[in-house]
């Protein structure tokens, strides 16, 4: 947690957070190779290995995905297996974290994604857990549907609830920080994604870009690609991967008004965020 008293400024740019990611993706690469762990660059990191050689322009995060088995076992033993200054984090070694996936940041950086959240950490690369879904399009609708709002209790859960000010904008995320804990919203949360765990699925998602559900012969077995340099894993078929989540016309870019970009509160690539904790602290 940190003070809000005053807004953060940072003098560095988009470029300088995607050039600071890179070693994170080096060290997760190596981490699963010599683990025999499968993962995949996936959303926009992929299409932008795709379409841009490295990083979309505008974007400044890293996707990956892993098989719910994968994960769990990366989950388990992170701490061991991550050189300095990496670590991951969740829910479960982290009370302040408000997301249901993991991330692994670099602790010699400082990053506020969102203010209201008042999560700080460092410089991250998103860790999905590939759940299997139904194949029944109606059960694996109603599926989504009912994690979507546990999600969207959990974000209220986190959120400051005077973010729009102290008028019926903050009854909602106060009634819903009355009537549900952190833990159990958490609990509910990996219940849902767990689910479907242990039945033969064709089908799995990450729970994060809207309703799209990949099949598992789309993601098969990885394959090589080039990221700003580095060599990193991609779905067996990429190209209909990208389709399934962007559309046919995945590689020409969106007008300048439409592209999506985090916008992240603060960034500094060269302070470690204990540091800022200890300056900002509550």
């Amino acid at each position: 947690m940190y003070q809000q008293n005053n807004e953060l400024k940072t003098s560095q740019t988009t470029r300088d957070l995607q050039l600071a990611s890179l070693s994170l993706l080096t060290a997760i690469d190596t981490v699963c190779r010599q683990h025999g762990l499968t993962y995949y660059l996936i959303a926009g990191t992929l299409l932008g290995a795709v379409r841009h050689g490295g990083f979309i322009p505008w974007d400044d995060d890293m996707d990956i995905g892993m098989p719910r088995k994968d994960y769990d076992l990366l989950m388990q033993h992170a701490q061991e297996w991550l050189p300095k200054p990496f670590r991951i984090v969740n829910h479960e070694n982290d009370a302040h974290y408000p997301k249901y996936f993991a991330k692994i940041e670099n602790t010699d950086t400082t990053l506020i994604e969102n203010k209201h959240l008042g999560y700080v950490g460092g410089i991250y690369c998103d860790i999905f857990a590939l759940d299997n879904v139904p194949d029944s399009l109606w059960r694996r609708r109603l599926h989504y549907t009912k994690f979507n709002l546990v999600r969207r209790l959990l974000y209220l859960a986190y959120r400051n609830p005077y973010k729009h000010g102290r008028g019926p904008s903050s009854w909602l995320p106060l009634m819903v920080q009355k009537c549900f804990s952190k833990p159990q919203l958490h609990r509910w949360a990996q219940r849902l994604l767990h689910k479907y765990g242990d039945r033969e699925c064709q089908n799995v998602m990450t729970f994060d870009d809207g309703f799209r559900a990949f099949p598992k012969t789309v993601l098969g077995k990885p394959q090589r690609i080039t990221f700003e340099g580095i060599e990193a894993n991609a779905p067996a078929d990429t190209d209909r991967f990208l389709s399934i989540m962007y559309g046919p016309d995945y590689m020409t870019p969106p007008p300048e008004g439409q592209r999506r970009e985090h916008g992240h509160y603060y960034f500094d690539t060269n302070t470690p965020y204990s540091e800022f904790q200890q300056r900002h602290s509550l």
